[in-house]
């Protein structure tokens, strides 16, 4: 299975305070994710390519673009960062820690 990509245009965005840090969140078809990463449009394909192996490990990701950066987006009831989330210390998973 390949990752979505989708304009930015097509989600609703939000922010939300997790972990005394306020993160960046979307709203896309009924459910809520967070930010992985943000790059340039230019680092689009590099981006894409960290999507794909993220959902070969079973990620809920998806990626969204406009005419100047793209941006990596996580699942927040993806069951994958659960449990990689659960620590002395909550955090949001990185895209690494996605991939272990």
């Amino acid at each position: 299975m390949l990752p979505r990509v989708v304009t930015e245009s097509q989600v609703q965005p939000f922010k939300f305070w997790f972990n005394d840090s306020l993160q960046d969140g979307v709203h896309f078809q009924n459910e809520l994710y967070y930010r992985l990463r943000q790059t340039p449009i230019t680092e689009r394909s590099r981006l894409y390519h960290l999507a794909c192996k993220l959902v070969q490990n079973g990620a809920d990701v998806f990626l969204t673009a406009s005419d100047d950066e793209c941006s990596l987006w996580a699942n927040l009831r993806n069951q994958k960062i659960f449990a990689s989330s659960v620590s002395e210390k909550l955090s949001l998973p990185t895209a690494e820690g996605l991939m272990s």
